[in-house]
């Protein structure tokens, strides 16, 4: 009998998200974007949260203008979408910045620009949207990190600290918020095409570097973050929380080492 419906469940597998109401911190930059596309064409009511609007993407997107490395701002459109949905089902923060310089020339300003964008933003619209969660309980929260929140690269120390401490907050989290209905868990890309990695994709020596420990001999593009994301967000994943999916072509897998 359990059997039989265990089969039957397989079977039944697809991402339905038909009436859900998803938040996409950043989701009108490119991982962002890519993945409003297809939690759309999966059915969801998407609500895109970013400084600005893109004029090119979809209007079936709802638009809310949020700064996430301001804890008010992020409150303010939080509770805007929630008024409008009275729920909010799915949230990934997909908002994110770089700055590229050695660790010695750092200045204080650009630390807290990239550990309040990339680490605090993460924590302040987590904790505003599970507070709708925990009345439904029943959330999903997905937060994207990258490869950084394993390996060390040079030359961005602040982005590599505050993907680490996103990975240990969805660990966190997930243990704090798991019996209230909620999973935490984070999509790692590796080396994605997009325009915040454009200068290191015009530099043929950095580029042909990485692709050598890439095994899969390319990089990634925001579309190929879109199945992990999707399936982390279905019920098929409801067991599933305090985990990250790299998705970087078998970099980590190859522990860095060039191919043969």
């Amino acid at each position: 009998m359990v059997g039989g419906s265990y089969e039957k469940k397989m079977k039944n597998i697809q991402f339905d998200f038909k009436d859900k109401v998803i938040v996409i911190t950043g989701g009108e930059g490119a991982i962002g974007s890519a993945l409003a596309d297809a939690f759309l064409d999966a059915g969801a009511i998407v609500c895109t949260a970013s400084r600005t609007k893109d004029e090119k993407h979809i209007s079936d997107r709802e638009f809310v203008q949020m700064d996430v490395s301001s804890s008010d701002s992020v409150q303010v459109a939080i509770d805007h979408i929630t008024k409008q949905y009275k729920k909010i089902d799915i949230l990934i923060t997909a908002a994110g910045i770089q700055i590229r310089k050695p660790a010695l020339e750092f200045e204080v300003d650009e630390w807290d620009q990239v550990i309040k964008t990339n680490l605090y933003g993460g924590f302040f619209a987590a904790q505003n949207v599970a507070k709708i969660m925990m009345e439904n309980k029943f959330g999903r929260i997905i937060f994207i990190s990258s490869l950084t929140s394993e390996i060390g690269l040079p030359n961005m120390v602040p982005y590599v600290a505050s993907r680490g401490g996103i990975k240990q907050l969805a660990k966190a989290l997930a243990v704090e918020w798991a019996s209230n209905g909620i999973t935490v868990n984070c999509v790692g890309p590796g080396r994605i095409k997009t325009p915040m990695t454009q200068d290191i994709f015009s530099d043929p020596v950095a580029l042909k570097g990485f692709l050598r420990l890439i095994p899969q001999n390319r990089a990634g593009i925001p579309a190929d973050i879109v199945g992990a994301a999707l399936f982390l967000a279905s019920d098929e994943a409801g067991y599933i929380t305090g985990q990250s999916i790299y998705v970087d072509g078998g970099w980590l897998a190859g522990g860095g080492n060039c191919k043969v």
